[in-house]
This record gives C-alpha cells, structure tokens and sequence, in this order.
C-alpha cells in the first residue's frame, strides 16, 4: 500500500518520488496502481511515458503519451515527450512535425527547439542542426544534452574552435554534477562521451571505466537525453580500446558484452578486431 493510502494519488506521488530517486522499475509499478484505481488518470499514463523513455524503450513510452495526447491534445509536455519517441524510434519526419507544432505555439519552449535540432542532426545536416541548437540554447538554457549537441554539430560543419568551446562549457556543467553525485554513473559515462567525439580516446576510457565502477548490472541510466546501461559503457569502453590500437583488450571487452548479449554488434565487431 501506498504512504498515503490506497488512492491512485497517492500511488502518483510514490511513483513521482521513485522516479526522481531514479528506480523507474518502482516508479512504474506505482504509476500502473494509479492507473488500476482510476484508468482516466492521465498524468500517471504521462509518468509512464516518460519512465520508458528512460528506459530507452520508445515504442512502449509511445503506446502511454499516445494516450495522453488524444486525451488532452493541448497539453504541451506530453506532445514534446512524444515527439522524442519518435525520434529514437527513427521516424524523424514525424517527429520534426511534432516538434514543430509546438514551437509553432511556443517558441520558447526549449525542449522543442533542441528536438528540431536533433532532427537535422539525424539527417546530417550540421549547418541547420548547429543553429537549431543554438536556438535551443538561446532559449532554453545553457543544458548539457543543447551544448553537446551544439559542439558535435559546429565541429561535424567545419567550426572546431567553435565546437571547443561548447565542449568546454558542457564539461563545467558535467564537473558540477559529478560533484554533487560522484557515486553515480550518469556524469562519467557523459564526460567520456564528451571526450570520445573529441577523439580524446585515453581521457574517454579513464571516465568510462570511472561509470563502469559505478554501474548496477541491471540499471538502466538516464541524463540530459542520454541512455544508457552497463552493456553501452562496455562498448564505449572497447571502443576506445579499440581505437587506441590495444586490440587484446578491445578483444576482451567485446567478450564480456557477448556473454551478456551474444547478439550485440559492437560485441562482435570488437571480438574480430585486429
């Protein structure tokens, strides 16, 4: 039973409070509750959406803000988070639409803005996709998940100082939450990818080796935008190896990933390195 009764509220706020803790697999189990003891309660499906986003399951988040948007089409967030399920299921035309309309009725809606950004982005198209998010940024903040995107865009379009300097600002942000959380995965893994499209391969191994000691087996990360689980900080990790030229430990990484998942392409493109 939930802390404060057995009211689809309640579970809510349980399910609310999990989902800032990070343990979406609680979070949802609350947020289905809610749902059991009053099926009209939309927040609770838009928790759920977003719990799957998390979990870097797309299709499913879709099935539950599909619902959302139906039900109250005006409702801004849940078309946004909506709109970014598109985007990781590929379907990017639909999603520049969606994200388009709500900047058509907000253009300061930042999420939407960077969400048009990683449209462009997608599609190769560095130019529109460093403006976009520079828009994004403009108008929604200087966030990490804008000032990444906005550094691999100018440098993939010919501006390297550019996108060092974005790179630089990214890492502060990063610097100040691995600070404040320096037991939890999320802020290495992202500072190893801000090295690795660097091309900083030695710095980018030290930190995705720093979020591997940190990992739960079984967890599944988010931050800014970004999932990931142990299995991806092992691929990074080979990669890097990889990359480096220590074919025997690149080799190795790409055994422990295919122990956990025989069919994992990084897994097997690691494990006939040469």
């Amino acid at each position: 039973m939930a802390f404060g009764g057995e009211t689809a509220e309640s579970y809510y706020d349980e399910g609310l409070t999990a989902s800032m803790k990070g343990a979406i697999p609680q979070a949802i189990a609350h947020f289905e509750r809610a749902i059991q003891l009053d099926n009209s309660f939309a927040s609770a499906y838009h928790q759920l959406g977003k719990c799957y986003l998390r979990l870097g399951n797309p299709k499913k988040a879709m099935a539950f803000l599909e619902q959302v948007v139906a039900a109250k089409p005006k409702q801004v967030p849940a078309r946004v988070d909506l709109a970014y399920a598109l985007l990781d299921l590929k379907r990017t035309e639909e999603a520049r639409n969606a994200f388009a309309s709500v900047t058509a009725e907000k253009p300061d809606n930042g999420r939407a803005q960077l969400g048009l950004a990683y449209c462009a982005f997608h599609e190769g198209q560095w130019d529109s996709a460093a403006t976009l998010a520079q828009t994004a940024v403009n108008v929604g903040g200087a966030n990490f998940a804008a000032l990444f995107l906005l550094g691999r865009a100018t440098r993939l379009a010919g501006w390297p100082d550019m996108a060092v300097e974005h790179f630089k600002r990214a890492d502060v942000l990063l610097e100040k939450s691995i600070e404040t959380s320096p037991d939890q995965p999320e802020g290495y893994y992202l500072r190893g990818e801000l090295h690795f499209v660097q091309e900083e391969f030695v710095k980018a191994l030290d930190n995705y080796r720093a979020a591997e000691d940190r990992a739960e087996p079984e967890q599944h990360y988010a931050a800014y935008g970004e999932h990931f689980g142990r299995i991806d900080i092992l691929a990074k990790r080979g990669l890097c190896l990889q990359r480096l030229g220590r074919v025997e430990a690149a080799q190795k990484a790409g055994a422990q990933i295919l122990q956990i998942d025989p069919e994992n392409k990084i897994g097997q493109a690691l494990g006939e390195s040469t």
